[in-house]
């Protein structure tokens, strides 16, 4: 399918970087540090029980409830908690640090997102970045991935009025691109998110990589674009944004 835009926004954890990879190693070294003892089942259900988050703490975070140290403290106390025990300051500082080095050397890049950057650039269609996460990680991302002179601007809900799948994120990040949303493509590979740009009057594509193979046509409230790989997409610069099958 090709994409005429005068702009395109990318998601970046599991759209650009292999964010669930990296997370996966960065919480079961930081697992490890604070609790040896746990059989390597007991670990791996302590990794899986942090990623559900089942308390919502992140969705507290994206929504600008709280801030993202709250949150970090929030989701590994509430891990701690169905362990039947307690961190102190020095263990979440211990756990963070942990976490925070093995996540960083484990940041990836997707090569279709490489090659759709690539295509972006030679086309001359500015490339954005907005993310759920929080600025100093979204930019610790960018730099470790080497595309810190890719990318136009770099977006994180926390820097904006509101997060993703609100539709004032996406309106907020196409005004400071100078662009309306009609002119403006978004690429994500939650459908919830790649939902809310459309709702927002962006052209939406989600990338569904985990092939949950949902039906992402028009609900009646937005139209999503599916594509199993971000090579299913070509990037031309147009002076209004449209999505062409084919």
């Amino acid at each position: 399918m090709l994409l005429r835009v005068r702009a395109c926004v990318l998601d970046m954890d599991d759209t650009v970087n292999r964010t669930s990879e990296a997370m996966d190693i960065g919480l079961r070294a930081g697992v490890e540090a604070l609790w040896p003892a746990l059989s390597s089942p007991l670990r791996t259900e302590a990794v899986r029980r942090y990623v559900v988050d089942e308390a919502g703490w992140f969705e507290r975070f994206s929504t600008g409830r709280i801030g993202f140290r709250e949150m970090r403290r929030g989701r590994l106390d509430a891990l701690a908690a169905e362990l039947g025990t307690e961190v102190d300051d020095s263990q979440f500082g211990c756990f963070e640090q942990v976490y925070r080095d093995a996540f960083e050397r484990s940041c990836r890049a997707y090569e279709d997102a490489l090659r759709l950057i690539g295509q972006a650039s030679a086309a001359g269609v500015p490339i954005a970045v907005l993310s759920n996460s929080a600025e100093h990680m979204t930019r610790m991302k960018v730099n470790r991935l080497g595309l810190q002179d890719s990318f136009a601007a770099v977006f994180s809900c926390d820097q904006l009025p509101a997060g993703k799948p609100d539709p004032g994120a996406y309106r907020a990040v196409c005004q400071t691109l100078g662009c309306d949303p009609g002119e403006v493509g978004y690429v994500d590979d939650l459908y919830r998110d790649a939902r809310g740009a459309s709702l927002a009057g962006l052209s939406a594509i989600w990338v569904d990589r985990r092939a949950e193979g949902r039906r992402a046509g028009d609900d009646g409230q937005g139209s999503v674009i599916r594509v199993t790989s971000l090579d299913e997409i070509g990037l031309e610069r147009g002076p209004a944004c449209r999505a062409e099958a084919g």
